[in-house]
């Protein structure tokens, strides 16, 4: 009788042993609670090192507490500052990739186009945004617009070349399949390459948050009304490493939050893609 051969390869009975792939899932659970642990075994060697034991003294690292007692009394004035940076973390992310993702379409889509502005972007890319800062600072003044400015050309050098490197790396055999399909160029351009480039994109969008948040508070370092970078440097020359650390914190915080935002974002949009 092979009707019971076939139900057990089907579904196997009660208390039969569970499957692989459970079982996998259930390995794959740990890793959170592992992220978890390791935080939480840092945050006690911190409190263990710098308060138990003070092996390490409160000027080279502070401890949580006074990490606490920063935050209590700067209050208001941390939010404020935690605003300022992020505003123009935001402002010069969207703008700055924006415009790359923009220019390295038509720079992938019109060769004319491409060797025009290649020679300019290569040769400004390898300069570091803060490298300008000294002329930045004599243009826009200490005020938001040059910070902006900073933070936007770095996440447009990252999503320019992003772009056209995500855009040369689409397989031709796509292109081809759709042309022979009887798709006009723009079609194509619409319907294979934008779709075939977006996880690319996306993934380049989070290496420019990052990089932004960089720019930003170094740009703030050199003079700012207000920021996380002038609360941080204001708090270095009176040593004042609570502050400093706190600073530190902070925007780890907002950094780490805006990349959750993106990355949900992301695989929400990529939702299609075999690889989610």
């Amino acid at each position: 009788m092979t009707q019971p051969e076939t139900v057990l390869l089907t579904a196997p009975a009660s208390g039969a042993p569970a499957p692989a792939a459970p079982e996998e899932g259930r390995r794959r659970n740990y890793g959170p609670l592992l992220s978890v642990g390791v935080i939480v075994v840092l945050l006690i060697s911190w409190w263990v090192l710098t308060t138990g034991t003070q092996t390490v003294k409160q000027l080279y690292f502070p401890s949580p507490e006074s990490l606490w007692a920063a935050v209590t009394t700067l209050n208001t004035q941390l939010l404020v500052d935690a605003g300022a940076t992020l505003m123009r973390v935001l402002v010069s992310w969207i703008a700055g990739s924006a415009l790359g993702v923009l220019v390295g379409l038509a720079m992938a889509r019109a060769r004319w186009f491409f060797y025009v502005v290649n020679p300019i972007i290569e040769a400004v890319r390898p300069v570091p945004p803060v490298a300008l800062i000294p002329f930045v600072i004599l243009w826009f003044g200490i005020g938001d617009d040059g910070k902006i400015f900073l933070g936007a050309l770095a996440c447009f050098m990252v999503m320019v070349v992003n772009t056209t490197v995500a855009c040369g790396n689409v397989p031709p055999v796509y292109i081809q399949a759709a042309r022979s399909l009887g798709a006009s160029r723009n079609q194509v351009y619409r319907t294979v390459v934008l779709p075939a480039i977006t996880p690319e994109i996306l993934s380049g969008f989070r290496i420019g948050s990052a990089l932004a948040f960089a720019v930003v508070v170094a740009a703030e370092f050199q003079g700012a009304d207000a920021g996380i970078g002038r609360l941080i440097m204001q708090a270095s020359r009176t040593l004042n490493t609570s502050v400093v650390l706190l600073g530190t914190v902070v925007i780890a915080i907002l950094a780490v939050l805006l990349d959750l935002g993106i990355s949900r974002l992301s695989a929400y949009i990529t939702r299609w893609s075999a690889n989610r």
